[in-house]
């Protein structure tokens, strides 16, 4: 896998609970149109510490079951900490570098969201997802488009931080508007009559409204590192955008996430 640009470990958990938090009310009604039921089989690729993972055991019980697969070790035992934790017994988490996952025919559902951004080849990555699928089986990818970020009144913090992010995925082989082009990398790969939604976070407050500044802070180090800031820039923007994030007067909308599924009728 080219290289994650952000913080694993605990505190990378942190963030991404509460990324699913947000995320989750849209990626269920995603996993409704896409036919997500009791029995099937199905893989998380790229699930950092399992919170959609979770959601999908229970969706898919009884009798169905999941595998995450991600190689951030910490987060696969918080994972399974929190699926014991919630008597979850129908999944596992697998510690595995995506780029060599390759499972034909394996799965009623794969998979992954926010992943394919991060990958320089995500053609690769989505043709073994489209072979991994049984038939009757669908193909789900969510994925982000950066260029949907704003906020309102303009803030210099916020612009550092889309600027600051977008360099550093670049340079670490990821394409930060990976999220508009999946419809293109599905006809790409031959995956047929792709489904494409789109949705568009807003905050005016609340706590997904702070994710801008959670992700520059999981960030700074390899922005920092890849010399495209220095750590007193960083800093300046961190505090800044934080209290741009918990000001009622600010508006902040997410990126825009596209949502794709396609159902293998072979």
């Amino acid at each position: 896998m080219d290289r994650y640009v952000i913080r694993g470990g605990e505190k990378g958990y942190e963030r991404l609970l509460l990324l699913a938090r947000d995320r989750w009310p849209d990626t269920a009604a995603l996993f409704a149109r896409a036919g997500l039921t009791a029995g099937m089989r199905c893989i998380d690729l790229g699930c950092g510490g399992g919170a959609v993972t979770l959601e999908m055991a229970r969706l898919v019980a009884p009798g169905g079951s999941v595998t995450g697969v991600d190689m951030d070790e910490v987060k696969l035992d918080l994972g399974r900490r929190a699926a014991a934790e919630r008597g979850l017994a129908n999944l596992e988490f697998r510690p595995l570098n995506v780029m060599v996952w390759d499972e034909p025919g394996g799965y009623d559902v794969v998979y992954c969201r926010f992943l394919l951004q991060h990958l320089s080849q995500p053609g690769d990555l989505l043709r073994r997802m489209w072979a991994g699928v049984r038939p009757g089986g669908v193909l789900i990818v969510e994925d982000a488009d950066f260029d949907g970020w704003c906020c309102h009144p303009p803030n210099e913090a916020f612009d550092f931080f889309l600027r600051t992010y977008s360099q550093v995925l670049r340079r670490h082989g990821g394409d930060h508007a990976a999220g508009r082009k999946l419809y293109g990398y599905f006809l790409a790969a031959d995956i047929p009559d792709p489904h494409v939604t789109l949705v568009h976070p807003l905050h005016i407050e609340g706590e997904a409204k702070t994710l801008a500044w959670t992700t520059l802070e999981a960030t700074a180090e390899a922005i920092v590192c890849e010399r495209i800031a220095s750590e007193g820039e960083v800093l300046a923007a961190l505090s800044t955008l934080l209290q741009f994030s918990t000001d009622p007067r600010t508006l902040i909308c997410g990126p825009r996430v596209f949502q794709l599924w396609s159902r293998r009728h072979d």
